[in-house]
């Protein structure tokens, strides 16, 4: 409807919803929710990374699993070493 020339407000009264509803479309400004939750510590790269390293050789510690991945750029804890092993982020 605004290509065809329609203003804002009748573009609104047609499709039944508030003038300010219209704009922020047509701007592309979405409002909402930001995303609840942790942020992620590692990337899609570094799992894709710790996936090559279990590869290598799957009977290795997590201690040792860690300090392949920190050699290779990804700076995590032991912690988050374990939780990607055991989600499954790790096996090939």
């Amino acid at each position: 409807l605004k290509r065809v020339g329609k203003t804002q407000k009748e573009i609104s009264e047609r499709i039944g919803c508030s003038q300010s509803a219209v704009s922020r479309h047509l701007s592309g400004k979405s409002v909402g929710r930001k995303k609840c939750g942790k942020k992620r510590c590692t990337t899609r790269r570094g799992d894709r990374t710790l996936r090559k390293i279990v590869e290598k050789d799957r009977f290795q510690t997590l201690g040792d699993l860690r300090k392949q991945w920190t050699e290779s750029g990804v700076e995590t804890s032991r912690a988050t070493v374990h939780r990607k092993w055991a989600t499954g982020v790790a096996f090939p």
